[in-house]
């Protein structure tokens, strides 16, 4: 399976809750929401091309070290096969996975909610931006198994 991503971040301890974690960022997102903190995973034309297995090879080769992966965008749910299949992985790590998405808790597929430990839904607002986590007021946090 293919997947264009952005790019990577090896090691994070902002965007999972202060767990150290590797992210992956998607590349694509028609949502263009004012204000996105990665306006440049945007486009689909950018970023690269790659098998999801060499994801999910530099994912299991550092297993030991990360607390989380961190799915990010661009959206993630722009490529939902690559999504569902990195989540499912990860279902069978010992590693928390994070999903940030533009999508409301409602519009993200049940198979995405269940697999995801957490999701962080809804748009970015620049009008409601916060200080701290998540990122605008109107985000919501979910956990798994809640809604």
């Amino acid at each position: 399976m293919r997947i264009t991503v952005g790019g990577f971040t090896d090691i994070s301890t902002i965007d999972a809750g202060n767990l150290l974690a590797f992210t992956v960022f998607f590349q694509g997102c028609k949502k263009r929401c004012p204000g996105c903190h990665n306006p440049e995973l945007q486009p689909f034309d950018g970023g690269m091309e790659l098998d999801i297995r060499q994801i999910k090879d530099r994912i299991w080769r550092n297993r030991d070290w990360y607390e989380a992966v961190v799915l990010a965008g661009g959206e993630p749910l722009e490529q939902p096969e690559a999504l569902e299949d990195l989540l499912e992985f990860l279902r069978g790590t010992n590693i928390e996975s994070w999903l940030y998405t533009g999508y409301e808790p409602d519009e993200i597929p049940a198979t995405i909610k269940e697999l995801a430990d957490v999701i962080v839904a809804g748009p970015y607002r620049q009008d409601l931006h916060a200080e701290g986590f998540p990122a605008s007021s109107n985000q919501r946090v979910v956990r798994r198994h809640e809604d």
